[in-house]
Parts: structure tokens; sequence; C-alpha cells
């Protein structure tokens, strides 16, 4: 613990009588912990160095922002109101801005609205009415770096994926320029029927990365193949056969989004077992993974390609209708039938704006 009250001499502080050495290589978790009652600052200080934190304490505002700006911390535990009339949201304002940001706890001894209130504008993980008993103050440490940590992992995942979501489709784009814009519309698509079947944010979220993504194994296609004009021969046939596989190898990487790498792996499977690569039937594909199946060939029907001219909308509806039960899954193949032949494309807007 380093502290601004009554701090002995460099290199003088004696371990914690009773504590053993810790047998971990992991760096303690560092808190900087400002309070302007010296009392209430150092039994807090003390808790939390009990339970293992590497505190850095102070009892100054102007102290508190210096440290902030040149050390790295895991959380900031600050007062509320601090002395000449400074705000600890100050504080939070400038961990906040830290890149990563520092989640912060807020203290008071005097809970009013207003303060509430700015605990709120400054996002504060936590606020909490002194006198805090060590249980609780420990405890929402804990969580509240926890849960930054977590957030944090889950942001750069989620750039890593928009980063994967915007560059690898282009990549087969560059390939195959007569295949441009179909993920992106694959993904308007797939989305509109998820939320028109119910399908949670969380699925939709993992879905509209399949469906941008579905087509990445065509990178490992021949252009020659890709790019053919007319039908292909049935060798040629095996060799596309291959992209559902080679994309599943090549987002092997995404180990937290297992559903994004099964549906692209699973988007040429049909309801009556006869796709491919693995012939699953019925719902042997989550329904997410059935509606990409879906989505993908109505594009490919509506779009010209270099091997045939877009379809009509009463053509497409035929289609499904006859493919239901085989092709699709009965239900969502009626429901796209029905909803072309009502209001025509129209029904692949978002349902929000058919008004």
């Amino acid at each position: 613990m380093r502290s601004t009250v009554d701090s002995p001499p460099p290199g003088s502080e004696n371990p914690m009588p009773g504590r053993p050495p810790s047998a971990s290589k992991e760096r303690p978790l560092r808190v900087l912990l400002v309070d302007d009652e010296p009392d209430v600052l150092t039994g807090m200080a003390q808790m939390l160095d009990e339970a293992g934190f590497d505190v850095t304490a102070s009892t100054s505002f102007l102290e508190g922002r210096q440290l902030l700006t040149h050390e790295r911390f895991d959380l900031l535990v600050t007062d509320l109101y601090l002395a000449d009339d400074q705000l600890g949201t100050a504080l939070v304002d400038i961990a906040q801005a830290s890149k990563p940001p520092i989640p912060a706890i807020l203290l008071t001894g005097r809970p009013t609205v207003s303060g509430a209130q700015g605990a709120i504008r400054s996002r504060v993980a936590e606020l909490l009415v002194k006198p805090v008993s060590m249980p609780d103050l420990v405890n929402a440490c804990r969580q509240t770096i926890f849960a930054a940590r977590a957030k944090l992992r889950a942001d750069h995942l989620a750039a890593q994926n928009r980063v994967l979501a915007s560059v690898l489709p282009r990549a087969i784009e560059v390939k195959d320029p007569t295949t441009r814009g179909h993920s992106d519309r694959v993904v308007r698509y797939a989305d509109v029927l998820a939320e028109r079947c119910g399908v949670s944010e969380e699925d939709r979220e993992s879905l509209r990365l399949a469906s941008q993504l579905h087509d990445v194994g065509k990178i490992g296609i021949p252009e020659a193949i890709l790019c053919k004009e007319g039908p292909l021969t049935a060798d040629e046939r095996e060799v596309i056969k291959r992209h559902p596989q080679m994309g599943y190898e090549i987002l092997a990487s995404l180990e937290e989004s297992d559903d994004v790498r099964r549906w692209v792996y699973q988007h040429h499977e049909r309801w009556d077992g006869r796709g491919y690569p693995n012939g699953l039937a019925g719902e042997e594909v989550a329904l997410p993974g059935r509606i990409l199946i879906l989505a993908e060939v109505y594009d490919a029907l509506a779009e010209a390609r270099s091997y045939k001219a877009a379809w009509d909308v009463p053509k497409i509806v035929e289609l499904f209708r006859y493919e239901a039960g085989k092709h699709f899954d009965p239900d969502l193949s009626h429901m796209v039938a029905d909803g072309l032949e009502r209001i025509g494309k129209r029904f692949f807007a978002p349902p929000g704006m058919l008004a």
C-alpha cells in the first residue's frame, strides 16, 4: 500500500503480519483510493491491502489527478465530495478518458439525488454509502474490475469481428466481382427474417456476422471457376462445394463465436438432408442457420449473376413454395413466399420501415 497519509520512508514498509508471500506470479490489482478524511482513507486502504490489492491512497484531489494521468490503475475508488469543493466525479471523468478506461467506484457519506445523478452521468460502476464494511468494499472492487475486464474483452472481440466482416467479404469480391454486395444484402435479408421469427438479439448479432462471412471460403476457390460463364462441370462443382469447409477453417480463430463458424459451415445444407457438406436435415441446423440458408439463396435468385439473369418476384415465390420442406425450412419458406406475394421485395425491409 502506498499512501500520502503518514507514509513511511521509502524501503521501510513491512509486510502485513501473518500474510504469507503470494505464490501467484500475477501482479496484484492496483487501486487508487482518494478521500479527504485521513482516518477513513487509512481504514479503507487497510481493508483493501489485507484483501490483496495494491493500494495507492491519497487525501488530495490534485494528487489523485496527477496519479491518474501518469500511472496505470485497475480501479479508482474516490469520495464524491473532496476538499476545496472538488468533486470525485471529476476524477472519474479522467479515469474514463484513459486508454483503456479505468472503472470507478464513488463513495459518499451524504447520499443525495444530485450526487446519484452525477454518478450516473460519470458512468460510475458503483455508488457506496459510507461507512462501508470490508466485505462490501472488497466485493464491489473485485466485481467492478472483473466486469470492466469482461467488457474490454467483449469490445476487443467485437472490434476484431468488425474487421473480419469488413475485410474478408471485400477480398472475395476482388476475386469474383459478380458477387459484389452479396454478403451485405444477405446480412440484411437474414436479419429481417430473424427479427420476424423472434430470434434473440444475441443470436441475431452472431447471424449478422455469419451472413457477412458465409462465403469467405471462396477465397480458396480458383477464379476461373468462380467467374465461369455458363454451367460448371461435375468436377468444378465438387471444387465449389469445398468452400463451406474452407470457411470454417479460415474462421478457426473465432474461438468465442462457435455459432458463427457453424452457420458458415452449414449454409449449403438442406431441410431434406440432401445438402452439403454433411447432409444435415431439418432442425439439425439451428433456426438462425436455416434463415441464412434461405437468405443466401434469395439473393442468388434476385440478383443477376455471370451465369443467369435476375429472377422476378413471382418466379421466386413459385420456387419457395416448391422447395418448402425440400431445400428450405417449410415454415420459413412459406412465410417468405407469402410476404413476397403480398408486398414484393418490401418484405425484406426492416419491419419498422414498412409503413
